[in-house]
């Protein structure tokens, strides 16, 4: 980072035009004096035009409040946070969203989205109510010149809360043990990258490529519409703890515009002259803009007595132990990331537990933004990451159904209005939601070990990966909606692709296609509509050597080669998708290896005929300090098959579908990992796992696929053995996704709840 470059370079310039330059200054600085000597000239307010890379400056018209050479449009005043409107500071409650920085195929470093993109999604995020977008980092050019195109001319801009990335890797260091903060690497990297963002935000940056950062020409002045900095990342608690350590006794720092309190621990201290840093910076544009930084429910300053896992509560970063001095007029703002659903502490202590809000229930998220809110009296305090995901997958069980993921998109703008409503009660500034669009390159800690190799995963839509799927905006395979494969009981879109369903035996007809999410399966039951009733629907998926050719589960059939899993369809039950015990990841990581969950010897047996629900892990086994309890291994039955359609236009839409029956037509779609691949992009699966270490991929042909129809009730003995026919099929590997977005069904839930919050802090506790 230190290599990079804050400004362009002076470009000579031929003497002749120098002159005639000296000329028009004159002329300028005439017409200036003559406007600032005029009745209706003020000495408070003016107007800037920031230059961009396009030959016309886009127009600011925001009134900006310059005084004894200081230039401001934000601003903490009386404890909260404002814009001025040319009269006077104007506070408000701030709805705003988190903004990523990929599109599918790509990683953030990568900075994909274009400025087209950006120019279609701001107005999109105007009309939801936003009222403010938060990136994590410096984006491409494109962004900045976007974001004042869009803004000129606007009463009510759309206003920006600039990231500023931290060196997160370094700090927590190779081993996970934590670095000092204070190393030399370290901390002149970080003041690197903070002169770099300032230099961005004021139009005045020249940063050359770089492996991972965004990198060009930075012309355009944005700080007109800086509603506030955002410092650093999510401290990891180990490195806080390492430099603490480190420095025993340090002296708390005290710089020019931020200092720490005498009760400041060192890494408070280091936060404070990193503060310190970037004012500094902004005052080198003659601007002040009010400064916070990162925190989370990890770090922050409570208590948390019946927290099980000792690194979420090691050590505290307090905001309240840092302060601007008074030569920083733009204030100093809070701000955390709080989700209801992790650390455990959030639906362990009993405190949150016995918390009741505003509509007189009880509720541990609303029981910890109380808390918070209350340590933080006389600053202002947003929520910088809140948020629900609409995932096939889940990661951990929340209360009051807050859980990381298994949401349809109506539950998550519901759930996502709910938490707004309680971080306005609480008394907060603003609540900043996670995030605008999907991003396919995500991962959790229960499917991130399936999802191998990690370089590839930005190739393929994950369903089961709950942060994949925060966004208001979904992103999904195919370059538009009528190439998106809508299982809805017809059979267009197979007819397009040019597939007719093919007889394989039992009465039934099938066709099968793929796209960068799932698998469907087109299934055609001759002489009469399904009715799972009557019948049962076996189908089994054989994607690798290995496996049973019959199941315990499916008595009386005998399949062509070993499977992998196995799908039935049958009354009372619906779907359910089980996997082979011998290939089944669950069983082997934390039955076999960990001893965390039952297990049997005879599961390694892939020859056995045991198949076992798919399951995912949420948590294990933890003792609770408080309570003096053990709360028990947490998993989740992922391979539940949902009802519905994945037409967003239909009233039987159902994001989390995987089939959907009309008639004689079933159609099924699974996502790839249920299937066990680890790269569908380049048809990869994960290798039976005993014998193995970790889980190990390697190179499939595709999946064959059988289907058996066979009566319900019926006796095994009098049925004869069925050995249905398979269906083989593959695709051809790829590199760069086509996708498409669309408005998932929580936006307009959001537009509401945010409009309902577009109005003036109560401000009762300040």
């Amino acid at each position: 980072m230190s290599s990079r470059k804050n400004f362009r370079r002076p470009r000579q310039i031929p003497y002749v035009f120098l002159s005639f330059l000296g000329i028009i200054v004159l002329i300028l600085v005439g017409a200036l004096a003559w406007r600032l000597l005029s009745p209706d000239s003020s000495s408070t307010a003016s107007n800037t035009e920031p230059t961009n890379s396009g030959d016309v400056a886009p127009k600011v018209t925001v009134p900006v409040l310059e005084q004894n050479g200081i230039k401001q449009t934000s601003s903490v005043v009386d404890g909260q946070l404002a814009v001025y409107d040319g009269k006077e500071w104007k506070k408000s409650f701030w709805p705003g969203i988190n903004f990523g920085a990929t599109t599918p195929g790509h990683y953030p470093g990568q900075v994909s989205p274009t400025k087209a993109d950006y120019l279609r999604w701001f107005p999109m995020m105007q009309d939801m109510n936003i009222k403010a977008v938060r990136i994590y980092t410096i984006l491409p050019p494109d962004f900045y010149d976007a974001l004042a195109e869009y803004n000129s001319g606007k009463d009510e801009p759309l206003m920006l809360l600039q990231g500023i990335w931290s060196p997160e890797e370094e700090l927590i260091g190779a081993d996970g043990e934590g670095r000092d903060a204070f190393s030399s690497t370290i901390k002149k990297g970080f003041e690197q990258e903070i002169r770099d963002v300032a230099a961005v935000v004021h139009g005045q940056a020249d940063i050359p490529a770089t492996p991972g950062h965004a990198a060009g020409q930075y012309k355009t002045d944005v700080s007109p519409y800086l509603l506030g900095w955002v410092l650093g990342t999510e401290w990891y608690p180990y490195t806080v703890q390492t430099t603490n350590e480190a420095h025993p006794g340090l002296k708390p720092y005290q710089g020019e515009y931020f200092q720490a309190k005498a009760e400041a621990s060192p890494f408070e201290s280091w936060l404070a002259e990193m503060l310190d840093v970037l004012a500094t910076e902004e005052m080198k544009y003659g601007w002040q803009h009010p400064i916070s930084f990162t925190n989370w429910v990890t770090t922050d300053p409570l208590d948390h007595p019946n927290e099980p896992l000792e690194q979420e509560d090691l050590v505290p970063v307090d905001p309240m132990h840092m302060e601007p001095t008074e030569a920083w007029k733009a204030g100093y703002f809070a701000s955390y990331h709080v989700y209801p659903y992790y650390p455990d502490s959030l639906r362990r202590d009993q405190k949150y537990l016995d918390y009741v809000n505003d509509e007189g229930v009880k509720d541990p998220y609303a029981g910890y933004l109380h808390e918070l809110r209350e340590h933080h009296k006389g600053i202002p305090l947003i929520i910088a990451e809140f948020g629900m995901p609409s995932s096939r997958g889940i990661a951990h069980y929340g209360l009051l159904g807050r859980s990381q993921g298994m949401h349809t998109e109506k539950q998550q703008g519901e759930l996502n209005a709910g938490m707004l409503h309680q971080i306005y009660n609480e008394d907060y500034d603003g609540a900043m939601l996670f995030e605008w669009q999907d991003e396919w390159f995500k991962f959790t800690w229960n499917t991130i070990e399936l999802e191998v190799p990690g370089d590839r995963r930005a190739m393929w839509r994950n369903r089961l990966t709950n942060e994949e799927h925060f966004g208001v905006l979904a992103i999904e395979p195919e370059e538009s909606p009528d190439k998106l494969m809508t299982i809805d009981g017809k059979t267009d879109d197979w007819e397009k692709r040019g597939l007719v369903a093919e007889d394989v035996g039992n009465g039934v007809k099938m066709a099968i296609t793929s796209d960068s999410s799932d698998l469907y399966v087109l299934l055609q039951k001759d002489g009469g509509n399904w009715n799972f009733d009557e019948d049962i629907l076996t189908l089994g998926f054989d994607t690798t050597p290995g496996g049973s050719s019959t199941a315990k589960i499916a008595p009386g059939i005998e399949f062509d080669s070993g499977q992998e899993f196995l799908a039935r369809f049958e009354g009372g039950q619906g779907g359910r998708l089980y996997v082979n015990s011998g290939y089944d990841q669950y069983s082997w990581l934390y039955g076999y290896k960990l001893k965390s969950v039952p297990y049997k010897a005879e599961y390694a047996d892939d020859e056995a005929g045991i198949f076992l629900p798919w399951k995912l892990a949420l948590n294990r086994a933890l003792y609770l300090p408080q309570s003096k309890v053990t709360a028990p291994f947490e998993s989740y039955d992922v391979g539940k098959l949902h009802w519905g359609t994945n037409d967003p236009n239909s009233d039987k839409f159902n994001n989390l579908s995987d089939w959907y029956v009309e008639g004689d037509t079933l159609e099924v779609r699974i996502p790839w990992m249920l299937l066990g691949f680890t790269d569908p992009s380049k048809l990869q699966v994960w290798k039976y796992p005993y014998g193995t270490e970790a889980v190990t991929p390697i190179d499939t042909d595709g999946v064959s696929v059988s289907a058996v129809l066979s009566p319900a009730g019926s006796a095994v003995s009098s049925q004869e053995v069925a050995k249905p026919s398979s269906r083989a099929y593959t695709w051809d590997a790829w590199d760069l996704p086509p996708y498409h977005e669309r408005e998932k069904k929580s936006f307009n839930i959001l537009k509401e709840a945010f409009a309902e919050y577009d109005k003036e802090v109560k401000g009762s506790s300040r």
